[in-house]
């Protein structure tokens, strides 16, 4: 019997230590299982992230390229307009010469040019069909010149001095070119606003 109570008793044991491994191992199988969902939700959280700040990324690089292309194409769209106006000036000038005002507009054209060159005798070219209206002009300045009639120009006249080391252009192309050169923020400025 003692023998019987001794197994018994290796059995009981067994059974205990069993039980003991078992609530052991349900209990590391659980602690496992819960470090594996919070790392699977961490990397989750994590994946969903990187994914959202990637896509942050992504959406603003193609707002900012979309903004930099509809800028472009504003300017492109600017530059035509500017360069209409222009244009439409510079037809409507081809016609200056028929204007009633033309003699006063090629009188303040000559003062101009003949202030900057200063005194002395000068050359001043013109268009062949100003050189009545020239003569006049030049007349009333008392001026010494030599008007040699070499131009093909919508108006105006060129002045250049005895040595020929200044040149001053007041033609009205000459005019419209510094127009679009020194003026053209202001004149996109009336065209545009701002």
């Amino acid at each position: 019997m003692a023998y019987e109570n001794l197994l018994k008793s290796v059995e009981e044991n067994a059974v205990e230590r069993e039980q003991e491994l078992r609530t052991r191992a349900r209990a590391a199988v659980r602690t496992i299982l819960e470090e594996a969902e919070t790392r699977a939700k961490n990397l989750q959280q994590t994946t969903l992230d990187e994914t959202k700040k990637a896509a942050s990324i992504e959406r603003n690089k193609l707002m900012y390229l979309a903004k930099v292309e509809a800028k472009k194409q504003l300017i492109v769209r600017k530059e035509a307009i500017f360069s209409q106006a222009v244009t439409t000036a510079e037809q409507r000038l081809l016609a200056l010469r028929t204007d009633p005002e033309y003699p006063e507009i090629f009188k303040k054209l000559a003062q101009e040019a003949v202030g900057a060159i200063g005194t002395g005798k000068c050359q001043v070219h013109i268009d062949k069909r100003d050189e009545d209206l020239c003569g006049d002009t030049l007349a009333g300045l008392n001026l010494p010149t030599v008007v040699i009639p070499d131009l093909t120009t919508a108006g105006g006249l060129v002045i250049t001095n005895p040595d020929k080391t200044v040149t001053i252009s007041n033609t009205v192309e000459s005019r419209l070119e510094r127009i679009k050169e020194h003026r053209k923020l202001e004149i996109y400025s009336i065209l545009f606003g701002g």
